[in-house]
């Protein structure tokens, strides 16, 4: 998908130096080339930044919500639409047909030195459906998962190296997240399930054309510029099984792969510095790539166990590989093509090579997460059910000691979930099935954290890390036999 924006769009897309020098670059009236230097200090300020890097918003908040109330240890039995987040197979294993649709707020209050960060809220659309079907006797079934933000589809902010930011909580939950899977049960104890994962990525182009006048000139700058940014989807494969040897007991194994988000832009500057009727003309462009967006390959092995009839209690272990996670400063490279007239010698000077960046090595660690959630049948009716859930994990932070230049901020994570569901069942020949509501609130506990930098001049200097993120939501269905 193209995008072209309106100029005041775009403005708003770019770093906050390049937007400050654009919006005043018409009126610039100083040496020949002041308003085009500066353009490009500001965009190469702006691009040598580090975009924060994110995973997705199932990672952080988790989808739907049973499986949110019970925090995430769902691997062994998941069978609703969250299936395509947590293990594929499950989108099999109850036969029937289903249909939801929900809403989810989150709401982070994460501080630095006692200082509100201001993290965005998060809100807006999860659901899914599975639909099975009988081939040859064994049950398939296809699943859709969707996690669908309604503020923004996609962000990508760029923040100087130096600059203090939440790691994994900033930009990490303004995405979209869509699963498309399949599942196979072959026999009654075994599920089979794996399909893709979709993100999206932009690559961007800015350019600006215009006229600088020389000194002394009546006229003032005229400068127009254009952005122009492509959506292009990311893949990645998920995969699962789920063992059930009997019916109190379950086992579970799921892969989620690695993904990148890539962000490219090319800022383009071309423009003419006139002296009466001469005119200077001058190239200065700025190619930067980097990982806007990077979800570290995973493996969960979970079970589920039910002493009695009405009791379920799951336990999951989650490996995150977190030791591949690309740092997020971009390579960039920068070309300026200046040929001094002698008209001009008096006037510009040829400014000397600017160089470029590349990535530097983030160190980050691999972790495992342990999960429990417990699951009671409180309520037993001819036509009602009630459940009532609880759920723990634990997420130890991969992120290393910020003592030098960098400032990639996290902090061991306590999360704890509760949640309850409805069904309600025989309502008569018009819905042969359930009609289901459920609803969680989870609490994200930030263990303060103490970042200690080895240099006294260091520009940032020691910080305290700590804070907590507040997430609730609620879900409605409807199942079919």
């Amino acid at each position: 998908m193209v995008s072209e924006t309106s100029t005041r769009h775009a403005l708003e897309t770019l770093p906050r130096s390049a937007r400050r020098v654009m919006n005043h670059a018409h009126h610039v009236r100083r040496t020949p080339c002041t308003a085009l230097i500066m353009l490009g200090v500001a965009l190469g300020g702006g691009l040598f930044a580090a975009p924060i890097a994110r995973a997705n918003p199932p990672d952080t908040f988790g989808l739907g919500a049973r499986s949110t109330a019970l925090a995430g240890a769902v691997t062994a039995d998941v069978e609703d639409f969250s299936a395509g987040y947590y293990n594929p197979a499950g989108l099999a294993r109850s036969g029937r047909m289903r249909l939801e649709l929900g809403y989810f707020y989150a709401h982070p209050e994460l501080r630095l030195g006692g200082r509100d960060n201001e993290v965005d809220d998060v809100r807006g659309i999860v659901g899914g459906l599975v639909v099975p079907g009988k081939v040859a006797g064994t049950t398939f079934a296809f699943g859709l998962s969707l996690h669908l933000p309604d503020e923004r589809i996609s962000r990508t902010r760029s923040i100087p190296l130096t600059q203090a930011r939440w790691e994994l909580y900033d930009n990490r939950p303004h995405r979209i997240f869509l699963g498309v899977n399949l599942a196979w049960k072959p026999v009654d104890w075994l599920s089979i399930g794996g399909g893709i994962g979709f993100m999206s990525t932009s690559e961007t182009r800015l350019e600006v054309v215009g006229e600088i006048p020389a000194i002394g000139a009546a006229t003032r700058s005229r400068l127009e510029h254009a952005l122009r940014t492509d959506l292009l989807s990311v893949r990645y494969p998920q995969a699962g099984i789920q063992v059930t040897p009997n019916d109190s007991l379950s086992f579970g194994l799921a892969y989620r792969g690695e993904f990148q988000l890539g962000l490219a832009l090319d800022a383009n500057v071309s423009a003419d510095i006139t002296l009466g009727a001469l005119a200077l003309p001058i190239y200065f462009q700025i190619l930067t790539a980097s990982i806007n967006a990077f979800l570290p390959q995973q493996v969960s092995f979970g079970a589920a166990w039910k002493p009695v009839r009405t009791l379920r209690i799951g336990l999951d272990l989650t490996w995150v590989d977190w030791s591949a996670y690309k740092a997020p400063v971009g390579t960039t490279d920068v070309r300026l093509d200046l040929t001094v007239p002698p008209a001009f010698a008096m006037f510009v000077s040829q400014p000397g090579p600017i160089s470029g960046s590349r990535p530097v090595p983030a160190n980050f660690t691999d972790r495992f997460v342990p999960r429990i959630g417990v699951e009671w049948l409180a309520v037993e009716t001819s036509n009602l059910d009630l459940r009532l859930r609880g759920g723990y994990y634990y997420e130890f932070s991969p992120v290393p000691m910020q003592s030098g230049l960098s400032n990639f901020v996290d902090t061991d994570r306590h999360i704890f979930s509760a949640g309850a569901g409805i069904a309600l069942h025989d309502l008569g020949k018009g819905l042969p099935g359930e009609l289901l509501f459920d609803a969680y609130f989870q609490s994200s506990y930030m263990v303060p954290r103490t970042m200690t930098k080895t240099s006294l001049l260091d520009p940032t200097g020691s910080y305290l890390a700590e804070g907590v993120i507040w997430a609730a939501g609620a879900t409605t269905g409807v199942t079919f036999e």
